[in-house]
């Protein structure tokens, strides 16, 4: 995909939250690539490092890798006051920090999940889109421009059964990104929300016996709809893009098999166990 426009982001800081991985690790690289200063979070040092040495080898610009915690309202308040204090502005923050499932968690419905387990999911997904935004804002109003966007997913579109964290935190991550368009629109400031479906990252580790849908997006064409987005001229804007892979059906939503769609047992499921696949034939 190219975009509408050249792109050139040289002096620009860029905010990158979930850095490290996924779909975050291949928005930095190419951000890193069009010249942008990255500012990359996550909470793991040692995949920190990593990546900021591979955006370093690839891109012109200065790199500062931030360890920190998005559900911390802290360590978000931080991460803007050390990213200020070393460029001066932030120009473009990109929320794409996310969880499926609670750490340890498995395949589970509403009634067999913990209220942790829900909090996990709900604070790194939505909150930490909620702390993060909040905590750049003040220094885009002052600047008068800024772009964010943030990640959401075609689980904030629809439902699906044993994603109800996930898809609550994702229906609530398009709400907030639409209102905050409206309130930050008086600034200069473009809020934007992404909505990919099908990708390739290692969320799909998480779900268990469940094995990744066959023709998953790679995270490089999420990054390229992202820069896309960006490069937008300042009078358009794109209004909740859904990414999906082109010339094979939409998802069933996870529960998607090797030979096809798959149903649970709803004997199980009723008692309380852990839900088990089982094939229509």
């Amino acid at each position: 995909m190219q975009p509408t426009t050249e792109l050139r982001l040289d002096d620009r800081v860029a905010v990158v939250t979930g850095g490290t991985v996924g779909i975050g690790r291949a928005v930095c690289l190419s951000l890193a690539e069009l010249g942008a200063h990255l500012v990359v979070v996550g909470r793991d040092r040692a995949r920190l490092e990593q990546t900021a040495l591979e955006i370093e080898q690839k891109g012109r610009g200065e790199t500062f890798a931030f360890r920190g915690d998005v559900c911390q309202e802290q360590d978000m308040e931080g991460l803007a006051a050390e990213t200020t204090e070393r460029f001066g502005r932030i120009d473009i923050l990109i929320a794409s920090a996310g969880i499926l499932r609670a750490k340890g968690s498995s395949l589970k419905t509403l009634v067999q999940m913990s209220a942790a387990e829900w909090d996990d999911v709900l604070d790194t997904n939505l909150k930490g889109v909620f702390l993060s935004n909040r905590a750049v804002l003040p220094i885009m109003i002052r600047q008068r421009s800024g772009h964010i966007i943030n990640l959401s997913s075609t689980s904030g579109r629809k439902g699906y059964a044993f994603d109800t964290a996930y898809c609550a935190s994702k229906f609530g991550v398009i709400g907030l990104t639409e209102a905050l368009a409206e309130e930050a629109r008086m600034y200069g400031i473009k809020v934007q929300v992404l909505l990919p479906g099908a990708v390739d990252t290692p969320m799909w580790d998480q779900n268990g016996p469940i094995r990744r849908p066959e023709f998953a997006l790679p995270v490089e064409r999420v990054a390229e709809v992202l820069i896309h987005a960006l490069a937008e001229a300042p009078d358009t804007t794109v209004i909740s893009p859904v990414i999906e892979p082109f010339g094979k059906p939409a998802r069933e939503g996870w529960l998607r098999g090797p030979g096809g769609p798959v149903q649970t047992s709803a004997h199980s499921t009723a008692r309380g166990e852990t839900p088990q696949p089982v094939r229509r034939e």
